[in-house]
């Protein structure tokens, strides 16, 4: 057997392995706690003084000395409407097919039942509300927050528009706190919190900020005095293709932006004195969510609930904010993927102050959220329960040792189809392919890789945004038995587990039974230049054992980001 076949069965043993549900893994069984509240944060990098960082945000601090902190989580797309719906129904968005702001998760095949995390608790006999950016608003919550998961009344904002639009990316205010979305959102968590109290409850909060615009109470200005530092390192990776940068269009859409003129493709263009006053902006911003969420962590302390809550705090995606020259989100590179996640479970002790280095992924939320209340946990869901690793035991061998992110990047300059950018975070790497994809059916054409990188996070000190994502090794011959590895492991979670249809997730195909090509070698990819052509010729009618797909998948319009 050649190395790469091994490897391929040590992958697809290991993807069985992962879709085995654990079930009270806790070494000793632990009183459970009856309520949850889940905190939601958009766009929040974790660019916290809980991660090391100088920047004003003492009430997030102050939970995590009471909560495990989760140091190396990521999310599974980077865009608001995929990853909270990822995350909330328990899929990855292979499997969702949701990629963009338009589509709903239960217009999928095979998803109109799919029960989500509050409305798994909701069948239980919680109470189960919501308020503010929870679902994605709109169109990917079906128009009206995915009512199903809810047992109260959803609450929006009332001053939500007003506090929005595209004249400025970001805006220092004078109204009252109490006028700000946020706050207001906040509020009415607090409110559910004395309503609810009495009986079991899932709440969860969703924070609109710090996403564009930034728009914050004056005072949070001050508490970030010029000069501003810059990112540490203002330069796009070298040797990338250009179908994995992106332009940011979503700041571009503000009239401020708009009126300098920005040249597109890659390269630092950004106005040092205009990136930083965004720098400052964000954290003004951020600095204000702090303040929201350490208001309801203080009613929660005053009820007597704190004792009794499984609290969950966990940003949607990260942001870049000139590391790497991008801005925004919607990358595979890791300022766009490692989010904030904290869990704190007081029936464990082991959970105050902990700090967790293990590779997870917000899809292990909801498992998580299950076991803790010593549920069983639904077979289908595509995430862990980490009950383990709260209560302070050793990752288990069984434990997977990578997370799976992808993005979608449709007909462009660079690409004339579209191309998915499946990536894979392990504990030294990142790798990523750039691979043809149908969005009509949903095929993935793993025999047309048309962009590969590689980046090597040995060394990342992890208080440096963008570090390790600094060169792609992709076509140093030196790494070649590090690609195929990474090929290997991307390729057996991607294709077999994502694209497998929903009812039969737990009879994963052996590596025998997939069939898809390995990589093209460096020499075969043109990583520093546009990407002239999606796939070879002839490459339309490929065999289906190269290309998975997921059947009779429908799409809703195409959407931007947010």
């Amino acid at each position: 057997m050649s190395r790469l076949s091994f490897l391929r069965v040590g992958a697809a043993l290991l993807l069985v392995v992962q879709l085995i549900p654990w079930h009270n893994a806790h070494s000793a069984p632990v009183s459970s706690p009856s309520n949850v509240l889940l905190m939601v944060v958009d766009d929040l990098r974790p660019e916290l003084a809980a991660y090391g960082f100088n920047h004003s945000s003492p009430n997030i601090q102050d939970f995590a000395k009471t909560a495990a902190l989760f140091n190396s989580a990521y999310c599974q797309y980077s865009i608001c409407a995929p990853s909270r719906s990822s995350f909330l129904t328990g899929l990855r968005p292979q499997t969702t097919q949701v990629f963009d702001l338009n589509t709903y998760f239960r217009s999928t095949p095979g998803l109109d039942n799919a029960v989500t995390l509050p409305q798994f608790f909701k069948n239980k006999g919680y109470r189960v509300a919501g308020g503010g950016k929870v679902f994605h608003q709109g169109v990917s919550s079906g128009g009206d927050e995915d009512s199903a998961s809810w047992t109260e009344p959803y609450y929006t904002s009332p001053n939500g528009r007003s506090f929005t639009g595209k004249a400025v990316s970001w805006e220092a205010r004078a109204d009252p706190e109490s006028e700000f979305p946020d706050y207001q959102v906040a509020s009415n968590t607090i409110e559910q919190m004395r309503s609810l109290k009495h009986g079991k409850f899932f709440i969860a909060m969703g924070l609109h900020k710090p996403h564009l615009p930034f728009v914050f109470p004056q005072s949070y200005l001050d508490r970030y005095p010029l000069p501003v530092a810059l990112a540490d390192d203002t330069s796009p990776p070298t040797d990338l293709s250009n179908i994995a940068w992106s332009n940011y269009a979503e700041l571009r859409g503000y009239q401020d932006i708009a009126n300098l003129n920005l040249r597109r493709g890659q390269g630092n263009w950004m106005p040092d004195s205009k990136a930083a006053e965004l720098r400052r902006a964000y954290w003004a911003a951020t600095s204000f969510v702090d303040d929201q969420i350490g208001r309801v962590l203080t009613e929660l302390r005053t009820l007597g609930l704190d004792q009794n809550t499984t609290v969950v705090l966990l940003s949607d995606h990260g942001w870049h904010l000139g590391d790497m020259a991008e801005w925004g989100k919607g990358t595979t590179f890791e300022p766009a993927n490692r989010v904030v996640l904290m869990i704190r479970d007081p029936s464990r002790s082991t959970t105050a102050g902990a700090r967790i280095s293990t590779n997870v992924e917000l899809l292990d939320v909801y498992p998580t959220l299950v076991d803790i209340a010593n549920y069983e946990i639904p077979a289908t869901l595509q995430g862990k329960s980490l009950t383990p690793l709260l209560s302070g035991e050793e990752a288990p061998s069984t434990w997977k040792d990578a997370s799976f992110s992808q993005i979608l990047r449709a007909s462009n300059a660079f690409a004339s189809s579209p191309l998915m950018g499946y990536t894979v975070r392990t504990e030294s790497w990142r790798y990523t392919e750039w691979v043809s994809y149908d969005t009509a059916t949903g095929l993935t054409d793993w025999d047309a890789v048309q962009s590969v990188e590689l980046f090597d996070h040995r060394d990342d000190p992890r208080t440096i945004f963008g570090y390790s994502e600094r060169v792609n090794l992709a076509a140093d011959t030196n790494y070649h038995t590090v690609r195929e590895e990474l090929s290997a492991l991307l390729r057996t979670q991607t294709s077999v587990n994502a694209d497998m249809p929903i009812h039969e997730l737990t009879d994963a195909p052996t590596s025998e039974e997939s069939t898809s090509s390995p990589p093209p070698t460096p020499s075969e990819l043109v990583t520093s230049s546009p990407v002239e052509s999606p796939s070879q010729p002839g490459s339309t009618a490929s065999s289906e054992t190269t290309r998975q797909r997921r059947p009779g998948r429908r799409r809703g319009k195409k959407g931007g980001r947010s």
